[in-house]
């Protein structure tokens, strides 16, 4: 009898959510090479742990002579499809990632499996016998009286008690010793989907006499089985159980019945959860566009019908309807078949936004953001995925959205800085990478703002964008008219003004705005109550012992609070360093602001929005919906409520503090300025009535300030591009930004000087540093810059200089300390 002949082996390429930049190779078992394709998850051991990993190709050779098994397929389908693969790809070299961690980003959190180690005593070793021990070191002794007394206990929760250093050794030696005993356990996974009972009517009461029948018989002595029938020939598609029973207010002993007579079956089916489900969705009222809108509408219209790819930058003033070319647009790559991503800022997917969109394209519309739940996100996507939803809306994750054929990528607010993910790993920007998703599909990118960045409008000045323009407000509306209060002048003419934070300006019209029953938006950029507390005895602040910055205090709570590592302490009452009593408050936050209003408009009702009051699931959207509803006449907040709000009442702007963003050590610090007064000024007089905004700041003269009180983009953007140029930053350059952190400064310092000197330094390139980063303890670690500009010229795609980073970081690796740690950030939005 002949042999079986063996089949040869095939191997997986399996990227891991880890900071590692190569694949790892494993053999595909016989039983799973039919269904296994690269884009699938997979469970594979690693080191003597089970991870998730992704498959991104597939071999039948490798270099390999000793290799591991896969275990198992976790999906029926891959997660990926191959235009994700190489989008990823692409982001993972781009921004020096590696390619698991991008993959693991563009999938919904709390879906991966991995194992972890829990360790207990072996059975009879109790607390008196583990004193009694005397071969084992203090350190080991201490870990078994800690599960003495907790019981069983995973490694990350022993870390947590007695720290990191020798906890793997001293685990190895209990477990030589016959102490404790080391499972391995799969985590299952936080998210997944979730099923519930459904009532339907049974197959032979489809017949409409028959359900009749059958109810009017139930009338006569079961008169609520007959009002579940009743309830059930409205949903023939079937409704949730618990849903059915609430709206009748049942129990569901009469549902049992009916069950148990045939007439209605119970079945188990998915449930999706959806965030917006119970919003009230807009009423498409008709629109006429302008004439500028139908012009620009012409020209995307005939690019989407070229199905090539296609840059646009669509500027357009505040209030001059670029929401509603966006909307038409969507509707004719709709027509045509195919599917759309809306990428906009975390703060604009409000009720408003969100129900906008759903007025014209209904259940089409599948919404990802930050403020659902894990569960909500996970169905969204997987609907998405199944082909049920063509339109995706939310921030920068959304361009990960698993939707195939797609025809437009819209970038709202492209010039907003919450597009880039700083921390952690990938430190991707959502623009750029619609960008490249879109030539990857042929597809028309809109990147659509009042207030372009400089790099996209010198894009489209020198001809790799289509510009596009909407120069005036729809209806012909007037812009706001803008007042400048020079805050220096303010406090020598009025020693004895009113308030210590409002100018005689402001708040005369805020009493004339509050009279006429108009709203008011007031902006300070800053939360908490004061920024700083100051001993005029001694001249001591308080700071927190992580950061080198001050300590912020919340009046509500009497403490003072760091904003970067959220360190708290009560509030003193004398000063810590010299007993003296006299405490100033300096520095103004929301919270004073909020004080000072009610202080003197005591009858306004005023409503602040910052980070401290929008915590809670739905606060945020709950705070903007009462607003527009006319519950607030005062809205009061930090940049929260700078951008992407359309309320009607609005009258007047307020910006207490223009110079909050302007003192920031920052080469992007004035165009931050510029663009957050001018959006700011936008949410005023937006339907009908006259704008009015006042603008209170040090710096008057300062070129952003004095561009953004005559809405003046364009000159504003021609003084900062001649900056740009003489000091060489993008987009004439790119710029890396590396980061060397550790709690031991001289160490850091060390490490960071080292590193540098590891480069010799071509002329397409420049090196600044090592220096001690602005900000230059964080979180408890010390913290220096390393900053890379390169010419865009002599390396247009940054091949040579990322090539040059890895080669220095892969010698460097092999001897650094593993206490210090380095992130690369590539085209950084900040540098603090």
């Amino acid at each position: 009898m002949a042999r079986k002949k063996k089949k040869s082996p095939l191997f997986a390429e399996v990227a891991f959510p880890i900071p590692v930049r190569h694949a790892f190779t494993y053999e595909v078992p016989e039983h799973l090479r039919e269904i296994l394709r690269p884009g699938h998850r997979v469970l594979a051991p690693f080191g003597n742990r089970k991870l998730t990993g992704f498959v991104v190709d597939l071999t039948d050779k490798t270099h390999l002579t000793d290799w591991r098994e896969i275990e198992d397929v976790l999906d029926p389908d891959p997660v990926f499809s191959d235009e994700l693969l190489r989008l990823t790809q692409w982001i993972a070299e781009y921004y020096m990632a590696s390619w698991g961690e991008v993959l693991d980003a563009a999938l919904p959190s709390g879906i991966n499996l991995e194992s972890r180690r829990r360790v207990e005593l072996v059975p009879g070793l109790d607390r008196e016998a583990v004193l009694a021990l005397r071969d084992i070191s203090d350190k080991q002794r201490e870990l078994l009286l800690l599960l003495a007394r907790k019981g069983a206990m995973v490694v990350q929760q022993i870390e947590k008690r007695l720290g990191k250093t020798g906890l793997n050794y001293n685990l190895m030696v209990l477990q030589r010793k016959g102490y404790v005993v080391v499972h391995r356990e799969l985590i299952e996974p936080r998210t997944r989907i979730k099923y519930g009972k459904f009532a339907t009517l049974a197959p032979e009461l489809h017949d409409a006499d028959r359900l009749e029948a059958e109810i009017q018989q139930l009338m006569q002595r079961h008169e609520r089985q007959a009002e579940i029938l009743k309830a059930l020939r409205e949903h023939p598609e079937g409704i949730s159980q618990t849903d059915l029973l609430r709206r009748l207010k049942m129990s569901s002993s009469s549902l049992k019945t009916l069950v148990n007579k045939g007439l209605v079956r119970i079945e188990r089916r998915e449930i999706f959860r959806d965030y917006y489900s119970g919003f009230p969705v807009e009423e498409v009222q008709p629109i006429e566009l302008n004439e500028d809108q139908k012009s620009a509408l012409e020209t995307l219209s005939e690019l989407i019908q070229q199905e090539k790819f296609a840059p646009v930058l669509l500027y357009g003033v505040t209030g001059s309807g670029k929401t509603q070319v966006y909307i038409e647009a969507l509707h004719e790559v709709r027509r045509r078949g195919k599917s759309a991503i809306v990428l906009v800022p975390e703060i604009a997917l409000t009720p408003q936004t969100v129900s906008r969109f759903k007025a014209h394209f209904g259940d089409d519309v599948a919404v990802l953001h930050s403020r659902m739940s894990v569960g909500e996100r996970y169905d969204s996507w997987r609907r998405i995925r199944r082909g049920e939803m063509h339109i995706a809306i939310g921030p920068r994750s959304a361009i990960f959205a698993p939707l195939e054929n797609i025809g437009l990528i819209v970038v709202d607010e492209e010039h907003e800085a919450s597009y880039k993910q700083s921390d952690p790993s990938p430190r991707y920007n959502a623009r750029d990478v619609a960008l490249v998703r879109g030539k990857m599909n042929n597809a028309l990118v809109i990147l659509g703002s009042a207030t372009p960045s400089v790099e996209s409008y010198f894009n489209a000045k020198i001809g790799k964008y289509r510009l596009l323009e909407l120069p005036k407000r729809v209806e012909d509306l007037p812009l706001p008219r803008v007042e400048v209060v020079d805050m220096r002048k303010e406090w020598q003419e009025y020693h004895g003004k009113p308030s210590a934070i409002f100018s005689r300006a402001l708040l005369g019209k805020i009493a004339e705005k509050l009279s006429l029953r108009e709203q008011v938006i007031l902006l300070q950029n800053r939360r908490g109550f004061s920024t700083f507390i100051l001993c005029r005895d001694c001249g001591h602040v308080e700071t927190c012992p992580n950061c080198n910055i001050t300590l912020t205090y919340h009046i509500q709570e009497h403490r003072l609070r760091c904003h970067y590592c959220d360190f708290q302490k009560p509030a003193p009452a004398v000063c810590p360093s010299c007993n003296g009593i006299h405490l100033e408050y300096k520095g103004v936050g929301t919270q004073r602001v909020e004080e000072e209003i009610r202080f003197h408009f005591p009858s306004a009702r005023v409503v602040r929005m910052d980070l401290d009051t929008t915590r809670r699931k739905g606060a945020h959207d709950r705070i903007l919906r009462d607003f527009r509803d006319g519950e607030y006449d005062v809205l009061l907040g930090t940049q929260m409520v700078a951008k992407g709000l359309d309320f009607p009442r609005v009258t007047l702007v307020g910006v207490i503090s223009a110079d909050t963003t302007l003192r920031l050590p920052d080469f992007r610090s004035s165009e931050r300025t510029f663009q957050l007064l001018t959006q700011v000024a936008g949410r005023s007089g937006r339907k009908g009535k006259q704008g009015e905004v006042i603008v209170q700041t040090f710096s008057p003269e300062n070129h952003s300030i004095v561009f953004a009180k005559k809405h003046d983009y364009l000159r504003f953007f021609a003084r900062e591009i001649l900056e740009r140029q003489d000091l060489g930053y993008p987009p004439f350059s790119r710029i890396i930004a590396i980061e060397f952190k550790g709690r031991n400064e001289k160490e850091v310092e060390k490490a960071a000087t080292r590193f540098a000197g590891a480069f010799s330094v071509p002329g397409d390139f420049q090196m600044l540093g090592p220096a001690p980063a602005p900000i230059s303890k964080l979180k408890g670690e010390y913290r220096f810059h390393l900053i890379f500009k390169y010419d865009r010229k002599k390396d247009p795609g940054g091949e040579r200089i990322r090539a040059q980073i890895w080669k220095v970081m892969d010698r460097f690796g092999r001897s650094r300390r593993k206490t210090i740690s380095v992130t690369i950030d590539v085209d950084p939005m900040e540098l603090f």
